[in-house]
């Protein structure tokens, strides 16, 4: 087909008039070259930037291996980065592993490390400090000093680390450097004095009471433990031989918080007015005396006779421990006793909470002894006609209580003495305690008898579970589990741990305890626990006597106060020295006597 073109205007192109490709420059290939190697070190930029994110997110989040593993890749990648060697360091730092984590932050400085808000040294400091490990603190806030030199913040946390290392001259002298840098902080002003007044007293105080006085310090010279209250506190806080050649170890609290001693802070539950009352009231009879805050489990005192010196354990040991009477022992947690009477109150909650027919036990002629299984079962005097629960409660008639043991049975006098603490511990305690332990099943009609009274060799309770038995009876039927620990604090105050009231056991019925209480306040007023009796305040008790006669008796008084809305409950525990209502009880009076002087113990208003 012809081509349509009239006019000839198109004439086809001769081939050596036609356009050829040309090669790129040498310019343009070297700036292709660059441009590629700009996107691929971009990309390689961009991709350690993500490991670097995803490192840091696992180990904050705890995952250590896939942080390592996030940073090995960049060094994988990049041999020579600096921050993935000191993020390798973090990694090693949180495992606990100071010495690897200290070796890598050095590595990573002599490669050039530079500051990096992202691997925040400060920060990671301030949270160790926050978490009370300060010997961590110390490496990272080292390491952030070599990257943050001006930085006051870096130097007021490294300060605080000092003083809780116990490094107090360190100490200021870092705050002092800080006020340098930033003159105006009036925070910074305030743990300068701190540390100077700690450097002037020469200690650092590590454990108070529940008012916050001091029971232990450190002394900055020597790093030896000191206890400004002596003896009175020695078998819960304890004791912390520092000496090198043979070290006694630790006991107590020291042990339990050794770890965290002596830059953080333990406040207790206890209150060293009434330690230094029942301390007093104890004197020279051995035994102990527990005081409770029936609502809560607060133990508020707490003295074991005799006792020791914690400064003197090292030098005096061999004289603590050749003792026959075990100075080093907690007797009110961790020695057994037989109960004896104070065990008829939780015979007496039995028979009211079974609804016993009491017809069938009262009224009795207690001529003093009996026989059962022929073998004479005695009681301390005779009785003559005991008409009720009540009139047996007061007389604490063992005779009485045997018969009541009968009507009863094993099973629940064994169910309601695991009501009561027996079998158990309470779990809210940090220091050893022994477990209380009552008659199992299978007893004679003579064991019988003697557990529902208190007796035989297979019943033991400790000064503390016959405390907790006097604490359930004061808060109505609900038996508290008992703490000495309030709370753990770092250097700054932020609460580490801190304990909360827990209940233990639910043992009887409101209506049952206000039952015993009626006929515990009657002991007290009118019975043979006249002896505790104290002008102006109403209080609960019951004596026990246990034991033998050679060398002799344990005395016992469980008690509370005020009876119509209780504040304390106490056990008192004289080890042989004679009778509950001649020896416990008038130390009972001697600790409710000096008690008034802190605490209104008058209150006439009902329990709700």
């Amino acid at each position: 087909m012809p081509s349509i073109d009239p006019f000839g205007r198109y004439k086809p192109i001769a081939p050596s008039r036609k356009r050829r490709t040309k090669l790129p420059s040498f310019r343009t290939s070297f700036l292709l070259f660059i441009l590629f190697c700009g996107l691929v070190t971009s990309k390689t930029f961009l991709i350690n930037q993500y490991n670097y994110f995803k490192g840091l997110k696992d180990w904050h989040n705890g995952d250590l291996e896939l942080a390592r593993m996030e940073f090995n890749k960049v060094l994988l990648r990049t041999p020579g980065d600096a921050k993935a060697v000191d993020g390798l360091g973090l990694v090693e730092m949180k495992a606990g592993n100071l010495e690897k984590a200290k070796q890598l932050y050095d590595q990573a400085m002599k490669m050039g490390l530079g500051y990096s808000r992202k691997f925040n040294h400060l920060k990671t400091g301030q949270a160790f400090i926050d978490q009370g490990k300060y010997v961590e603190a110390e490496l990272e806030l080292q390491h952030a000093l070599e990257l943050q030199s001006t930085n006051p913040d870096v130097y007021i946390a490294l300060g605080t680390v000092e003083r809780a290392l116990g490094q107090v001259v360190k100490g200021e002298k870092y705050y002092e450097t800080a006020l340098h840098y930033d003159p105006t902080n009036k925070k910074m002003q305030v743990l300068l004095e701190q540390a100077r007044e700690e450097k002037d007293r020469g200690s650092i105080y590590y454990i108070f009471d529940r008012n916050g006085v001091p029971l232990a310090l450190q002394w900055t010279k020597n790093g030896e433990r000191g206890y400004p209250f002596g003896k009175e506190f020695a078998h819960l806080i304890g004791y912390n031989d520092q000496q090198e050649v043979n070290n006694r170890g630790s006991s107590g609290l020291e042990k339990l918080y050794q770890q965290y001693f002596p830059g953080n802070k333990l406040y207790l539950t206890l209150d060293s007015r009434i330690q230094k009352i029942i301390s007093k009231a104890m004197g020279w009879q051995k035994g102990a005396i527990i005081v409770l805050n029936p609502r809560t489990g607060e133990i508020l005192g707490s003295v074991s006779q005799p006792t020791f010196t914690p400064e003197k354990v090292h030098d005096e040991w061999w004289t603590y421990i050749g003792n026959k009477n075990t100075p080093l022992k907690n007797r009110a947690f961790e020695s057994l006793y037989e109960p004896g009477s104070i065990i008829k109150i939780i015979s007496s909650a039995a028979a009211v909470e079974k609804n016993l027919n009491l017809s069938t036990v009262f009224p009795f002629y207690c001529k003093g002894y009996q026989y059962i299984d022929n073998q004479i079962f005695y009681d301390w005097q005779k009785h003559k006609t005991i008409r009720s629960l009540e009139e047996a409660f007061d007389a604490s008639c063992n005779m009485a209580f045997a018969r009541l043991g009968f009507a009863l049975g094993e099973d629940t006098i064994f169910e309601y003495n695991n009501r009561f603490g027996f079998n158990s511990t309470p779990k809210t305690l940090d220091v050893p305690v022994a477990m209380g332990v009552s008659p199992k099943l299978g007893l004679s009609r003579y064991e019988l008898a003697e557990a529902a009274t208190g007796l035989g060799k297979n019943f033991r309770i400790t000064p503390l579970n016959a405390a907790l038995i006097a604490s359930t009876i004061a808060d109505d039927g609900v038996m508290m589990s008992p703490y000495i620990v309030d709370k753990l604090t770092n250097i700054n105050g932020k609460v580490l741990q801190e304990s909360k009231p827990v209940i233990f056991k639910t043992t009887i019925t409101r209506q049952t305890a206000r039952f015993l209480t009626a006929m515990m306040v009657n002991d007290t007023e009118r019975g043979i626990g006249v002896k505790a009796r104290v002008k102006g305040i109403k209080i609960a008790g019951k004596t026990g006597t246990s034991g033998s006669r050679d060398p002799n008796f344990h005395a016992w008084f469980i008690c509370f106060a005020p009876a119509e809305n209780p504040k304390i409950a106490m056990a008192i525990l004289a080890e042989n020295g004679g009778t509950g209502k001649d020896v416990a009880a008038p130390i009972a009076k001697k600790v409710f006597e000096g008690i008034m002087d802190i605490m209104d113990l008058t209150s006439d208003n009902e329990k709700k």
